[in-house]
């Protein structure tokens, strides 16, 4: 499963086809919204496969008059996932909010503009979503503290809301995060690629996803790319934060240096550790390793 129709998901493809497989051999896909109130915390158990606990029925919560779609499984501290760019929640996480419910209060939901959600206003920011984030975890009735996981664009987001919610932030979780200093018109990827080359429709389909990806009348969240600078200006923060990569190089178009472009992406995480004290980067050496990864890392943060 890839991360979107676009070159976008280039980075994070290898993270989504390993969350469409489940975790450690759990089938792929979510609980459907047929589950009934009384499966809020039924395991099932199959030898040889991990324990997993039921996504309870669709919920719909209201921030500051917007109405969010969300799911919840599980009982114990609180763990919020938060999607990459344009992912409803129903198809960016496979089995893992089941199997890490286990072990805790798991709860995903669908940003403005996405899946069930209201409409996407015509600008947001960073702020904007950290600002819906909280809401949501109140909503829910979340206990505090919570552990917040983002993945790609999720972690801008989750850490725009640790950074103003310190104290409600047991733990910070970001996978194949987007760094400070690599997306929007000034960062370090728009900077590596060749010119455009209408000559090359791969490359050329990459810059004009990137284009539409800048300018908030396109983007499918309504983006401000301001977003990106405030992102680099976030105050440092104490709250543990474990940063997950990917081992391998993604695949890009034949015109672009993948090597080039995943260093300065590697660079750049320096960037996400310096963000939090304490750090740490988690390698996740093949595709196969991400679901067990993420068990094991948020089994650190909830200690935390």
């Amino acid at each position: 499963m890839q991360t979107s129709s676009t070159h976008l998901g280039r980075r994070t493809a290898g993270l989504m086809v390993a969350l469409a497989l489940g975790v450690s051999g759990c089938t792929s896909g979510v609980g459907t919204a047929s589950t009934t109130a009384s499966t809020r915390h039924t395991t099932t158990s199959t030898p040889g496969v991990v324990t997993t606990t039921s996504l309870e029925p669709e919920r719909d919560v209201t921030v500051a008059g917007r109405h969010f779609k969300a799911r919840c499984a599980g009982s114990g501290p609180s763990v919020v996932l938060v999607a990459d760019y344009g992912r409803a929640m129903d198809d960016a996480w496979g089995t893992v909010p089941q199997t890490l419910a286990t072990s805790s209060r798991v709860c995903v939901y669908d940003r403005l503009g996405i899946g069930r959600s209201d409409q996407v206003p015509d600008r947001q920011t960073f702020a904007t979503f950290a600002d819906d984030l909280d809401g949501v975890i109140s909503a829910l009735g979340l206990a505090r503290p919570v552990v917040v996981m983002g993945h790609a664009l999720g972690a801008p987001i989750v850490l725009t809301w640790a950074s103003r919610h310190e104290t409600d932030a047991r733990a910070v979780v970001v996978m194949d995060p987007l760094p400070p200093g690599y997306f929007g018109p000034d960062g370090a990827l728009q900077k590596l690629l060749p010119p455009k080359d209408v000559g090359d429709p791969e490359l050329a389909g990459l810059w004009a996803d990137l284009e539409r990806y800048d300018n908030p009348a396109t983007n499918k969240e309504s983006l401000d790319p301001r977003s990106w600078t405030a992102y680099s200006r976030l105050p440092a923060m104490t709250t543990p934060l474990y940063d997950l990569v990917e081992a391998q190089v993604q695949p890009w178009p034949a015109a672009v240096d993948a090597k080039k472009i995943d260093a300065a992406w590697r660079a750049l995480q320096r960037r996400v550790l310096a963000m939090s004290s304490p750090s740490d980067l988690v390698s996740v050496p093949t595709q196969d390793a991400w679901p067990a990864t993420i068990k094991s890392t948020l089994d650190r943060a909830l200690r935390s």
